[in-house]
């Protein structure tokens, strides 16, 4: 289904949390640039909404992935409070039961970032470049795949422009040398679990 008034109400709430993140920032610089990426996906977004080229299930996949990207700007990922979050809500403490001595916000936007971007990306395949639906799960995979590789390779250039730590507040390894690779890992495990996912259900139907 493609309705552009459910887009318009998701590019207000986009903007809204947009606003409210940029309130008294705790890192201003480095969350600006943080912001470089929700500017951009804004304008692509807006760009969907006008044409209204996609569906409201693929718009809500990008509108779901961007909202945890700016909670995670907010605190330039490494800082995001998500663990006193939970145990605040739930009494759970997440860290603790999993004995991670990490921020792992930044692992799990990886981890979404696949999982998430599956779906609209096998649209755009599909309705705008006129692959065969057959292959649109496969090569949205690829693009997963590839897109994850460059943002490391950008990271590793802002490393090279950035003063140490910048490029810290930017990248957020937080010490881990294995951290791009981790990072990739988690996007490619999204991608698999969501055509997982899609495959199932397309099983399912047929068996109905």
């Amino acid at each position: 289904m493609k309705t552009r008034r459910n887009k318009v109400i998701l590019l207000v709430i986009y903007f809204l949390a947009l606003i409210l993140s940029c309130i008294n920032p705790i890192y201003p610089h480095e969350m600006y640039l943080q912001h470089s990426a929700t500017i951009i996906m804004m304008g692509f977004m807006i760009y969907i909404t006008v044409k209204n080229n996609l569906s409201d299930r693929s718009f809500l996949c990008f509108f779901i992935f961007m909202i945890f990207h700016i909670i995670g700007a907010r605190w330039i990922y490494s800082f995001t409070p998500y663990n006193s979050g939970i145990k605040t809500l739930t009494g759970f403490n997440i860290n603790e039961f999993f004995g991670w001595t990490r921020n792992n916000y930044d692992r799990f936007i990886h981890f979404i970032f696949g999982f998430l971007f599956l779906v609209p990306v096998s649209e755009i395949y599909e309705k705008w470049f006129h692959l065969p639906k057959r292959f649109v799960f496969h090569v949205a995979f690829l693009f997963i795949l590839g897109s994850s590789m460059f943002y490391e390779l950008f990271e590793w250039v802002i490393s090279i422009a950035l003063s140490p730590e910048e490029t810290e507040a930017y990248n957020g390894q937080q010490g881990d040398m294995w951290d791009s690779q981790k990072d990739m890992a988690l996007a490619m495990t999204g991608g698999m679990v969501m055509i997982s996912i899609r495959r199932l259900t397309l099983v399912v139907k047929r068996l109905r």
